[in-house]
């Protein structure tokens, strides 16, 4: 070998990147763990201290079901209530991990967007017959939908 190929490191180890701290986000649930059919939703469990059995039951009726932490595997480190009616289910503060099947959270997603079809094409008719015909109207509304998406984190640059 000769000197210009030589290099001052002696293992791969030393060339690696540092690890660069990011800020922990509490409400992850590790994707490689998670099974592919089910979507995972945080439930609030409590409300200024006090149980908040509704809420859950709510979801439980719609076929949601509490995590355990064996379900998440080995390498999750999770907070897993102690006590109570939910003892043994992965919690973040007052909030308890459940899944559900994505079939199931598709056809709730549809009923809901077709009820909200139906609520304003009612209201669309409801204007339109308010009309005169020495005053006509035009319905030129457009609604949308949002929800907050992910927060992406930042790249860094070397």
């Amino acid at each position: 070998m000769t000197k210009a190929t030589q290099t001052s490191r002696k293992t791969r180890a030393s060339a690696t990147r540092k690890k660069v701290w990011e800020p922990l986000a509490k409400l992850d649930v590790p994707e490689n763990k998670k099974d592919v059919d089910m979507e995972y939703v945080w439930v609030r469990h409590e409300l200024l201290n006090n149980p908040d059995n509704a809420n859950v039951h709510e979801r439980l009726r719609e076929g949601y079901e509490p995590v355990t932490p064996d379900e998440l595997g080995d390498d999750y480190h999770a907070d897993v209530m102690s006590a109570g009616k939910h003892a043994g289910t992965v919690r973040s503060g007052d909030l308890i991990l459940m899944k559900n099947s994505k079939e199931l959270v598709a056809q709730k997603k549809a009923y809901y967007e077709a009820q909200s079809r139906k609520m304003g094409n009612a209201y669309s008719a409801e204007y339109m017959q308010q009309q005169n015909p020495n005053m006509p109207v035009s319905d030129e509304s457009t609604s949308s939908t949002t929800r907050g998406g992910r927060i992406e984190k930042p790249k860094f640059e070397k």
